[in-house]
Order: structure tokens, then sequence, then C-alpha cells
């Protein structure tokens, strides 16, 4: 799941996800009416198909419901469980060694017009996901489902059907009431799977009628959630508690106003003077005042299961010339002269953990050490390179060397002591925000002070989305979080056709370069993955998934730069409020105290 910022505040990493604790507001019910809140600027899509960003999931899950959610427990931790479902039902191994799945629906559910929804609602929303047609970038997360794989081969090369339509094999009972899913193979997050928006049901007749507008009108935009949209603009959504839903005695809020604004200073002052209850974002020079001042009772850090990274495009025309091997030495040498500790203590000002490698901490293995202890080409924790401070100029070294290989290589610059001359200009691009943009400024003097000239493009939310999406770009700001509790949520976006593959592995020209032990991408990373999700051995999994990420590592094109967590600032009269670390927030239970 995509995040807006490169800003993140950090006690430490208590958020190992088998506890998966939230940080909320208050408690008791006294209260409706409205609140005011921010979560981030216009989306790019609130479709639960298209959308791949933490802003969208929020509000997402505020207008539909999954057959699985996520609630808070009395401890305040995060429990998966069930939704429209009546209950987590165990899967069933099948005669030919597959995995199903049935879940009984709740009787009674209704879309927030009054009309009826059945099972057949998830069957054609999956479908939808899943096609590729549709072009979602989460496509991918349907994989797991039997008949996934002739889905994305029932296209030719221009996107006509080959024979008949494939379809997953999901199926509705004759009643509507049950919905029958089949695994090729089980896994241990299937429930949490069935919990994410791509997840959640979508109305058939209405998405056929008005195509992707269907989204971005309140009269066409129909869930089935606690709350029903009934003002979309550029500068705000307003949602209304939904009397259809199954879970309405438990809605007290009348009515949330979700304000469109991604400017920091602008959010701080509408949530000083009251008009903004919450706000997801604050400046980056008033975080130490913020943490120590008046406000620090209303100033949260939450776990987070996510990386903060540079991505860079290996189909880059600013590199074009140079042999693959070289860019990826050109990748790294750029990395290399990152001072992790630097950003996250001057930049971050709040303790971040630097990062020597993308998959989260938070992830734990079969014998219950993490993810992170194992990772690293020697299996030992070390990383991919050293994130010490006593470590950084051996780092800024190896950079300079790695530099004269490429210009003694490939004779397209040169190198006079530390400094490159002739080095192709790159632009890094980053969307608004004053960390991020403290952030470009400096990459921008830290390249600089080694003859690499840096321009900064700062552009609107949405379309830095589509810009990186579309391979539009040389250097970008780049986050991520977990979407579900494995690692694998930080690998598989990583596939040749998958949406989130921002740094363009597999596609356009990297498509044919065969640099990976003699194999493609599709042939190497897409093969290991695919082992990953169709193996039922557990420890065999998680070798395969560190062979995933050395290969990831070794392009250089994933520069990680911290484990990041969550900081916001939420007013002492809400109460009820939850944050997961997915990067959801959840305020459909949520009220203002009188």
């Amino acid at each position: 799941m995509k995040i807006k910022r490169i800003l993140s505040v950090s006690l430490a990493l208590a958020m190992v996800l088998g506890c998966m604790a939230f940080t909320a507001c208050g408690g008791s019910k006294t209260g409706n009416g409205t609140m005011t809140l921010n979560v981030g600027s216009y989306p790019d899509s609130v479709d639960p198909a298209l959308n791949s960003a933490a802003d969208g999931g929020t509000y997402i899950v505020h207008v539909f419901s999954g057959l699985v959610g996520f609630e808070q427990d009395k401890d305040g931790k995060m429990v998966l469980v069930p939704d429209c479902a009546t209950e987590l039902p165990v899967g069933v191994a099948t005669a030919d060694g597959k995995t199903a799945y049935t879940f009984k629906l709740r009787d009674g559910l209704k879309w927030s017009d009054g009309t009826a929804l059945t099972a057949n609602d998830f069957v054609y929303a999956w479908n939808r996901a899943a096609d590729p047609a549709t072009g979602a970038d989460y496509s991918y997360m349907f994989e797991v489902i039997d008949g996934y794989d002739d889905m994305m081969d029932m296209y030719d090369e221009n996107g006509n059907l080959k024979g008949e339509k494939k379809s997953l094999n999901v199926t509705a009972s004759a009643d509507g009431t049950e919905l029958t899913v089949v695994l090729t193979v089980d896994v241990p997050y299937f429930h949490e799977l069935c919990a994410f928006p791509a997840y959640m049901p979508v109305r058939q007749d209405l998405i056929e009628a008005n195509g992707d507008a269907w989204a971005t009108a309140p009269a066409t935009y129909i869930g089935n959630g606690a709350y029903k949209v009934t003002e979309l603009s550029q500068n705000r959504m307003v949602l209304e508690k939904n009397e259809f839903f199954h879970k309405s005695d438990k809605v007290v809020t009348e009515k949330i106003v979700f304000a469109f604004n991604d400017d920091d200073a602008s959010l701080l002052t509408n949530y000083k003077n009251g008009s903004y209850l919450f706000i997801d974002s604050v400046p980056n020079d008033e975080i130490k005042a913020l943490r120590s001042g008046e406000y620090r009772d209303q100033f949260y850090v939450a776990g987070q299961l996510g990386t903060n990274y540079i991505s860079f495009n290996v189909n880059d025309v600013a590199l074009e010339g140079f042999t693959e091997a070289d860019k990826a030495k050109l990748r790294k040498a750029l990395g290399l002269m990152i001072d992790r500790n630097y950003v996250c203590e001057e930049i971050g000002q709040a303790g971040q953990v630097p990062a020597a490698g993308f998959v989260a901490m938070g992830l734990t293995e079969p014998d219950g050490r993490e993810f992170i202890e194992k990772n690293g080409p020697k299996r030992d924790g070390a990383g991919y390179y050293s994130v010490k401070d006593a470590d950084y100029q051996a780092n800024c070294d190896e950079a300079v060397a790695l530099l004269k290989e490429v210009a003694a290589s490939s004779g397209k610059f040169t190198m006079d002591g530390n400094k490159a001359s002739g080095f192709p200009t790159l632009t890094y691009i980053t969307n608004k925000g004053t960390g991020n943009e403290a952030m470009a400024a400096y990459l921008q003097q830290v390249w600089g002070n080694y003859g690499i000239e840096v321009r900064v493009e700062v552009q609107e939310w949405a379309t830095f989305l589509n810009t990186r999406k579309a391979g539009d770009y040389s250097v970008a700001r780049n986050g991520w979080l977990g979407d579900y509790n494995d690692p694998i949520s930080f690998l598989d976006m990583w596939l040749s056709d998958s949406g989130n593959n921002d740094c363009q592995f597999g596609k356009g020209a990297h498509a044919d370069y065969a640099g990976y032990d003699g194999k493609t991408w599709a042939e190497s990373y897409d093969a290991i993955i695919a082992q990953v999700k169709t193996s039922g051995d557990a420890e065999k999994r998680f070798e395969l998934m560190h062979e995933a990420e050395d290969i990831l590592m070794e392009t250089g094109a994933i520069c990680p730069i911290y484990y990041n967590t969550d900081i916001y600032m939420c007013s002492n009269s809400i109460e009820g409020f939850f944050a997961n670390p997915l990067g959801f927030k959840y305020f459909m239970y949520s009220f203002v105290k009188k």
C-alpha cells in the first residue's frame, strides 16, 4: 500500500504484527454530530479495485465492508473479525489437493441504497479486480485463488480474448447466502486478504452503466459500509451514516467530513483552530515543538509495517547507453552515498530506524525470529549494506569506487578524485510535503557533492502516483506499507505484471534482459514468487522470499531509507478512533465527546 510521506516518527518499532497493536483515542459513547478530519489530499481513486494508496484505503473502509474486518479488542489490539460473513471459516482440503473456504453471509445484508447484497456481488468484485482488462494495481493479490493463472492468459497482446472468458474459482450458492472460494494452496493470511479493500464487494449494475466514473459521484458510489457518500469534490468527501449497515447500531457519529489538503502548514493551522480534529501530517520544522509543547498529548506515534525508500526506474532514459550491469552499479553508488542516520536524526528528527533491506521490521519467521534478522546475502541480519554511523565513510568510498568502475567501462563520464564530470542529469520526483521536500533537498546536496546534478520535481499526489506507475521518471520518493502479515506483501508487488511495480522490473526494455543467472526477470524473480505462493512448506517459503529480496537489492533499483512508523495528531475530544500498522485510519465507531 503506497504512502504519502517520507516523514515518520519512531519511538521504537514495537509493531510485531502477531500482536498488531493499535493507537487509539478514548472510549465511552457520549456524542454524535459531525467530525472534520484530514488523512490526505484528493485521492487518485476510491474504487476498491483500483486504489493502491493508504489514504484511498481509509476512505474505502468507511464506505465498504468485506467478508472480514478489523476491530479493536478490549486491550486495544487489532483482531480479525467476521464482517459481512457470520464467522471466519477454516479451509478444507479438496479432492484435487486444493483448499476451499466457504463463507456464510449475514442475513439481510444491503447496499447503502437499500438494495439487497448477495454473495454474487463478491464473485463479481473479485473477478473484476483480477481481470487484466480492469488494470487493477492489486490484480496479483488474487493469485492465490484457483483460476487466476487462466485469467492472466485469456487475452492476446492486443487485449483481445483468445477464447472463452475465464474466471476465478469463486462461486455463490443458488440463494446468494454463501460464497465458496478455492485456493491453489492454503495461505496463512487469507482472512487478512478478505479484509483488504480490493476484496470488498462492488455493484455490477452501476459499474457496467457508468464505467470507471461510477466511483466519482455520490449517486453511483454505493457501498455497504458504515457510511455513505453524500458529497465528493476536489475539496472534500462528506460521509453520512448508512442506515442499512449491518452494524449501524455501533455507529455514533452522523457525519464525517474528510477534508482534502496536503499543505502541512495549512493542516496544522486548521488543527490548532479546531477546524480539523485529526491530521495525518505536520510541518517538518514543528515536530520538536509539538512533541514537547502544549499539543504533546495530541501528538501520536504508532507502529506501522512499512519501509520508506527511493525507487529507480530500470528503464530510465537518462541512463540509456549504459549496460544493465553498470546501471545497477550506479544505482548502488547513489544509495551508498545516503547517510541514513542523518536522514533519521535531522530530517525525521525523532529516531527512525535506518533500513538495510526492503522487507520491513515486524514480520516473523517460522522459528519466531524477525525476517530482517536473517536478511542480507549472508542471512546474518546485517542487511545489504551497513547502516552503522561509523561505516558511512566506508560506504561513500565504495560508492566512489563503483563510479570509477563505470566511468572506465562505459566511457560516458569521467572521475576527478571523488567528483564525476559529464554524469547524466537525474530528475527526482516527489509529492508535496515538508518532509518529502527536505529529503529531496538533501539528495540534491549529497549527490551534488559527487558531481551528480539532480533536478527536483514536486508533483500533486495523484499525478505523482501515476507518473511512477507509468515509469515516466528517473528517481522517485517511495514508500510501502504491508497489506497483510506476511513478507510476500513486500515482494509480490515487483512481479513483471504488477501495477505496483514502479521500478518497471520486467517491463519494456528490461523484459528482455537476461542478467539474473542467465534468466529474465520473469524467468527468475517471477518464478520465485510463484514458488512462494504455491508452497505449503513454511520454511521453504521464507527461504524463497529471502532469495527474492536478494535479487531485488542486487539491482540497486530499490534504495531503502528507513523502516517507518506513523505520526498524526488527534484531538482529545475524539473517542473510539484507532489506526493500524497497515496504514488505515478507522473513524466509523468514533465520535466527539460532549
